[in-house]
């Protein structure tokens, strides 16, 4: 869902020293505007690890957009 909506599987994105995953959210919203709203049910994973929205990043992370699923 989330990749639909940006067109794009992944993407670079340079942060400030001190960024935290909502600064991420912010800039992928801007840069993707199908994303702005998506973003608020999605999870986000550091380095393969969930993690809360205001968590602190370092250079060289990788991040991933979890987006909800529905089981059954």
């Amino acid at each position: 869902m989330l990749r639909d909506a940006a067109g794009a599987e992944e993407c670079w994105v340079a942060l400030r020293l001190g960024a935290r995953g909502t600064d991420v959210k912010t800039v992928l919203a801007s840069r993707y505007p199908r994303l702005h709203g998506l973003l608020d049910y999605a999870r986000l994973a550091v380095n393969c690890s969930y993690q809360p929205w205001d968590a602190p990043l370092r250079d060289g992370d990788e991040l991933a957009l979890i987006p909800p699923v529905s089981g059954g």
